[in-house]
């Protein structure tokens, strides 16, 4: 286990979460300066031709940067579940012609939940808050049913960032993440909202899931995990 799925650091980072220290730390360390680590390992491992999913893929940041690296021979699959959110990225990917947008959550079972809106102005902390709760209901689809019924092909990347439900997201795709034409993941581990939702383990179990399915897994930086079959 690394020190950062420590369960005595997970409390920590919960502590000073409540105090404010993680967005006073944030702030201070330049707001995304810290994402760099990520992009750069992200696309040393993209190639000409690859099949990524962009899995929370917002407004596009990722999915049109993607398009363009895996050029006319490659594709694109952009999940987007927010309609609002959707449209936008719909409208900024529309000039790739190795894009697809689905307008579906990936989860660990199909099924319908509500997205509430989040504060941004661009959609990015839109989450799915349950089934019970006022928001905008959205369609959930496992990662291997989209696999068979869209008949998509394998991805040969994956980038996850779901607002604290990355381990739902794994949880829906064994088939996927067993395949060896998966050569990579990349995700956003959301320790704080992972929290919130009484799954406090699920960094750790995140970094066990891939192991188990033969992937070698470092962390990036305290929030970003990578996975690259062994």
């Amino acid at each position: 286990m690394n020190w950062q799925t420590n369960s005595y650091l997970i409390a920590l980072r919960g502590f000073a979460r409540k105090l404010g220290v993680t967005r006073i730390l944030g702030r201070f360390l330049g707001g995304r300066s810290y994402e760099e680590a990520f992009d750069k390992a992200l696309f040393s491992y993209l190639q000409a031709g690859d099949t990524v999913w962009d899995v929370g893929a917002n407004i596009g940041y990722y999915t049109s940067r993607f398009a363009e690296v895996v050029g006319p021979s490659g594709s694109v699959v952009a999940f987007e579940p927010f309609p609002v959110t959707a449209a936008r990225l719909r409208g900024n990917i529309e000039s790739f012609g190795n894009c697809q947008l689905l307008d579906v959550a990936l989860g660990a079972e199909a099924g319908i939940v509500m997205m509430e809106v989040g504060e941004d102005d661009i959609g990015a902390t839109n989450r799915i808050v349950g089934i019970s709760s006022q928001g905008v209901e959205v369609t959930v689809a496992t990662g291997d049913e989209i696999l068979v019924d869209r008949a998509l092909g394998i991805p040969n990347v994956l980038k996850i960032d779901t607002e604290g439900f990355e381990l739902d997201v794994l949880r829906g795709m064994p088939d996927l993440i067993a395949a060896p034409g998966l050569r990579a993941l990349f995700i956003e581990v959301h320790f704080g909202l992972l929290a919130e939702r009484g799954m406090a383990s699920a960094p750790a179990d995140i970094e066990n899931l891939l192991k188990a399915a033969g992937f070698t897994t470092r962390w990036i930086d305290p929030s970003h995990i990578a996975a690259v079959r062994s």
